[in-house]
């Protein structure tokens, strides 16, 4: 080997190792401040979770891939009786027999629902079937949700973005509705957005683009319209809807971090090249990631009857102050 090569690999090799830290810290410097009531959440083993989910009811709701498959996967070896909902049955199928050959003896059943909340409609026909069984649930977990794509902005029928209308409508109404198949002191896991730093222009959150009256011209205005479009629903859940105090449902809201999924294809070149680039050095398996929402689901560490934020390191966060302007002066198009 040349003097050049052993020199160039032993810069590779100090990239690979100061990389991941590196990109680790300048993410965590884009969150708001910490909660230093809640601190960092412990991850579980199988064990300790097991204590705490074996016989329980866990609805995963986007849960045949990503995020919700890795989340009813961990659930399911602790000894969780899980439904998963998708829209398609082969995938759901496919999703439950691979759950189910992990589990072994866990005692856990694992079943599958189709369901789509991409419309009114639709998420409400959800809603009807999941309050028609005979099964009420202790866990939910929502992570369904496509990503925007300004490229080639979408509509559905009822004239909203499409990814407005599953991360936010449709998850809006079956939050609204959860008092129908939940049991009361329920844990209510939400995952897409977790307590980041509102950037200069937060003016971006346009109703019109939401409304399907002008199409987005950045993926920033897109990520910032259904980003916003998430905090303010999450908040007007617990201000204006008198279930979820009623019931004593707690919410928590994550951020499923970097992991190989097909949620940003389709986002140009330049993201596609940047994805391969940083999943390697700080992405998450999706077997580690269902593990870290499982824990984060079942802490004791979140704030009891209210809504906690916990970003991807597993750390409470503090809604930047910049929300409560915007959360105040759009709240109503929800409603």
């Amino acid at each position: 080997m040349s003097k050049w090569k052993r020199i160039i690999g032993v810069l590779v090799a100090i990239f690979a190792i100061s990389a991941r830290p590196l990109l680790n810290h300048l993410l965590w410097l884009q969150k708001a401040p910490p909660d230093e009531k809640v601190g960092v959440i412990p991850i579980l083993s199988n064990k300790d979770l097991s204590s705490l989910v074996s016989g329980k009811n866990a609805l995963l709701i986007g849960g045949t891939r990503g995020v919700g498959f890795g989340t009813a996967q961990a659930l399911a070896k602790a000894g969780a009786h899980v439904t998963i909902v998708g829209r398609s049955k082969d995938s759901g199928e496919r999703a439950v027999s691979k759950i189910q050959d992990v589990c072994g003896a866990s005692g856990s059943v694992v079943d599958f629902v189709q369901g789509d909340i991409g419309t009114v409609c639709s998420a409400l026909e959800l809603v009807d079937r999941l309050a028609s069984r005979d099964r009420r649930y202790d866990l939910a977990v929502v992570s369904a949700g496509i990503f925007p794509d300004w490229t080639r902005p979408l509509q559905n029928e009822d004239g909203i973005d499409k990814s407005i209308a599953i991360t936010v409508v449709g998850r809006f109404l079956v939050y609204r509705n959860m008092h129908r198949f939940m049991n009361d002191g329920a844990r209510i896991l939400n995952v897409l957005n977790s307590g980041d730093k509102l950037p200069p222009s937060a003016g971006l959150f346009d109703r019109d683009i939401i409304e399907g009256k002008r199409d987005v011209t950045s993926l920033i205005e897109a990520g910032m319209n259904f980003g916003i479009g998430e905090e303010i629903m999450m908040d007007s859940l617990f201000r204006y809807d008198e279930s979820y105090t009623n019931r004593k449902f707690t919410m928590v809201s994550t951020h499923p971090g970097i992991l190989d999924t097909d949620l940003l294809n389709g986002q140009g070149v330049l993201v596609d090249i940047l994805f391969k680039i940083t999943v390697p050095l700080v992405g998450i398996s999706v077997e580690d990631c269902g593990v870290l929402q499982s824990s984060i689901l079942v802490s004791e560490k979140l704030h009891q009857f209210g809504l906690t934020l916990v970003d991807h390191f597993g750390y409470g966060r503090i809604r930047d102050p910049a929300f409560a302007d915007l959360i105040e002066q759009h709240r109503d198009w929800l409603w």
